[in-house]
């Protein structure tokens, strides 16, 4: 879906918690602030890449919801390797907006805090829920049903291709020595 940022803007609204998380491949950290960008998270929350640690991050995020009476969530990552797409599944099956962050404009925005370029997983979460505050941000889709299993197939493709080079190849090198049989 191509948004303008005033689009992107537009869906941060006063009652909108706003979450970043920093994906890893074992813990998750994550922090939360309001469309203003105050934090209302008092620390940083970190819970597993399990269903179980999932579970707890919809919890905290539930309760964070109650307390400031805020009435939807915003949740921002920073699409490093494979391990976001966990959480992408688990929260679109909650119905939960889950925005990317690019992981250039991270790094970038990260010396804009406090002029140190070093990433860590205190400093990650903040910098990518700011960026979403700001509309920097992209929404992702994964395909379910029919898309699904035509995204697989595609992906498939060139792994089916190098097997049947492979077996034209044999058949040939086989034609040549028995030219009878093939």
């Amino acid at each position: 879906m191509n948004l303008t940022q005033n689009d992107r803007l537009k869906q941060v609204t006063s009652d909108t918690l706003i979450v970043g998380v920093d994906v890893g491949s074992q813990t998750h950290f994550c922090r939360a602030f309001d469309w203003r960008g105050f934090e209302l998270s008092r620390r940083v929350f970190k819970f597993s890449n399990t269903g179980m640690g999932f579970l707890t991050f919809l919890r905290w995020t539930e309760e964070l919801m109650k307390k400031t009476e805020m009435k939807k969530v915003i949740v921002g990552c920073e699409p490093t390797g494979c391990y976001w797409l966990t959480l992408q599944k688990f929260l679109q099956d909650h119905d939960i907006q889950l925005v990317t962050v690019n992981p250039f404009t991270v790094n970038r925005s990260m010396e804009l805090d406090d002029n140190s370029p070093e990433k860590s997983d205190l400093k990650d979460p903040k910098t990518i829920a700011l960026l979403v505050k700001d509309g920097r941000f992209s929404t992702s889709y994964l395909p379910s049903g029919v898309y699904a299993e035509k995204r697989g197939i595609c992906l498939q493709r060139p792994d089916h291709e190098t097997v049947c080079a492979s077996v034209k190849s044999d058949t040939g090198m086989a034609s040549e020595v028995l030219p009878g049989v093939f």
